[in-house]
């Protein structure tokens, strides 16, 4: 049993620890339990931190007093890449889960466009009711697929869209990325958190993304975790 912040956060990086993922769903203050088409919904509480599960896989953490900050090591990395750009305008993120992702974008950059989209209404409950850092305007319920349909001048779009380690299988179908290189603007970025324990999965991704867009993309695994982060930016 965890006890003390220490054993959820690495004071050094000031990152959750692996040892707090993996308990995450027995730990802290249950707020929240529901079964949704199928799946575990739920939110737990200790001290500041707040975090969702899927499943008992967790999908989210936010620190309550500072809704913006980012706890997950592949999230850290994306804001890495995000700081290297130019500020965007419209920004698409596809896949909602406790919101960290959204909190940053609007605290960093408060004069953009940000649309989430989440096809899972709980989801969307869960978060303005326990992640919302402000309004929730631009929070679309509704499939990814249909809304990259009239989507347009987007300068990034965040695909996370995982709940599991199991990929929905229009990741790997190449009409999906057309619909996205389309979507972008000129010089446009599309950041992937990739999940995959699987080096052939890593290997489909990078040829549909090189069929699309005409260039050679390279995943970063992030250490320790099964995550993969992928960037690739539409050619002017």
């Amino acid at each position: 049993m965890l006890k003390v912040m220490s054993d959820y956060i690495n004071v050094s990086t000031g990152l959750i620890n692996s040892h707090f993922i993996e308990n995450s769903h027995n730990e802290g203050l249950l707020l929240y339990w529901h079964k949704y088409n199928g799946d575990h919904i739920q939110v737990r509480e200790h001290d500041n931190l707040r975090w969702l599960l899927i499943n008992d896989t967790l999908q989210s953490v936010i620190d309550t007093t500072n809704s913006s900050a980012l706890l997950f090591p592949h999230l850290q990395y994306l804001a890495n890449q995000w700081q290297s750009l130019t500020s965007p305008n419209n920004v698409l993120e596809l896949g909602l889960g406790g919101g960290a992702i959204r909190n940053y974008l609007f605290h960093q950059y408060p004069h953009a466009n940000v649309m989430s989209v989440e096809k899972n209404a709980d989801i969307i409950n869960c978060y303005t009711q326990f992640f919302s850092s402000r309004k929730n305007e631009q929070l679309v319920c509704a499939d990814a697929q249909q809304v990259l349909k009239t989507a347009h001048n987007i300068d990034w779009i965040i695909l996370d869209l995982f709940s599991q380690i199991d990929a929905p299988r229009f990741l790997f179908e190449e009409a999906f990325y057309k619909k996205i290189y389309l979507a972008l603007n000129n010089n446009g970025v599309l950041f992937i958190n990739f999940l995959s324990q699987h080096e052939s999965q890593l290997k489909q991704l990078q040829q549909l993304l090189f069929d699309v867009f005409d260039c050679t993309v390279s995943p970063q695994k992030v250490t320790g975790y099964v995550n993969h982060i992928v960037v690739v930016t539409k050619k002017a």
